[in-house]
């Protein structure tokens, strides 16, 4: 029988781990038969420090898995991948964002080293999020099987009754963002808050991370948040309104998904998604990141009747894509094992 484990960088009911770990190993859990387990912890046997890796629940049980599913985890180096082949074990990398376009690589390459380019390049198969982050590992020169496996959201997972309403906001990582989505949170919404006498909810926020206030904007008008696990986010969101989503036209963005947009029409809120980002084209509620434009949307998001037709849009358009990418995200995971697991038994049988 088939026994995965994810290592996580962070922990497993948080933001990705929670899409790209912790879901898919219950799911494939329940419908293939696999021990699965989402861990943050990594150990070897006591007697036996050379031995196969082994990986610590978060109930404290353990698990010495056949495949181990690696997150962009910062401790993790070539050793443990030679160790793992060492003893049989396939390692897989997991990868949704482009870590190499971010805006501050070369700096964080520096003062946060996560010697991902040490052992990246020599997992024996790559997991991503989107078509767009394949193509471009292949263009860089990676040569293990690539399959695109879109974020495991839960279509039910986020069920709210929300209400018309003047609060407009979003759920927001200011520290992963890109400065220039950052400056259009700045151009395209902020004024809004006093024209249309609307509050701003963030959730997402942090002292050490980033707030709108440290940006400038009032604090009257703000409702910051601090980020939560993934199945408190439903509650975090508890009085929004309207969701907010800007998204830039940078480099780093092009390997991004549409989870924020996912998150929030699960909720029940209509967007407001302020992109040109090829993946929100399909999003409803998306305008062009131009300042009449999103204004025009969120004032007819005021109007109650409207509102109530675009909420059940978003949450029908939420529901179908969280269906889908279920689907796709266990054919992708169950495709990559068997590819990498019978390329292993042809090669210890030996021609």
């Amino acid at each position: 029988m088939t026994s995965l484990a994810y290592l996580c960088a962070r922990y497993p009911l948080m933001g990705g781990e929670y899409y790209r770990a912790t879901r898919p190993a219950a799911l494939a859990a329940w419908k293939f038969g696999w021990t699965t387990a989402a861990c943050t912890k990594m150990a070897t046997f006591e007697d036996n420090d050379g031995g196969p890796l082994s990986f610590v629940t978060t109930t404290g049980g353990v698990i010495t898995p056949e495949i181990i599913v690696l997150r962009p985890v910062r401790e993790w180096r070539q050793h443990w991948t030679d160790q793992a082949h060492a003893n049989g074990q396939l390692v897989i990398a997991d990868l949704d964002d482009d870590l190499w376009m971010h805006e501050k690589y070369e700096e964080l390459s520096v003062t946060q080293p996560d010697f991902y380019n040490e052992w990246f390049w020599n997992a024996d198969g790559v997991i991503v999020s989107t078509r767009h982050l394949a193509a471009r590992l292949r263009d860089m020169g990676h040569r293990s099987p690539i399959v695109v496996a879109p974020n495991c959201y839960d279509p039910f997972g986020l069920n709210s009754s929300p209400r018309p309403g003047n609060v407009i906001g979003t759920r927001l990582w200011l520290g992963g963002r890109m400065e220039a989505d950052l400056e259009l949170y700045d151009r395209l919404m902020l004024p809004l808050l006093e024209d249309l006498d609307l509050q701003f909810m963030h959730v997402g926020a942090d002292v050490d991370q980033g707030r709108f206030v440290d940006r400038g904007w009032p604090e009257d008008r703000l409702i910051e948040r601090r980020s939560v696990l993934i199945p408190q986010l439903g509650d975090a969101l508890a009085g929004l309104n309207i969701g907010a989503i800007c998204m830039a036209d940078h480099p780093y963005n092009d390997a991004k998904t549409e989870t924020h947009a996912v998150e929030l029409a699960s909720i029940g809120v209509p967007l407001v998604a302020a992109s040109t980002h090829r993946l929100y084209r399909n999003v409803p509620g998306r305008v062009d990141p131009a300042v009449d434009d999103v204004r025009e949307r969120v004032r007819q998001l005021l109007e109650p009747y409207t509102w109530l037709k675009e909420s059940d849009r978003s949450r029908r358009w939420a529901r179908s894509l969280s269906l889908k990418s279920e689907s796709r995200h266990l054919e992708s995971l169950l495709r990559i094992v068997n590819v990498l697991t019978s390329r292993r038994a042809r090669y210890e049988v030996g021609p």
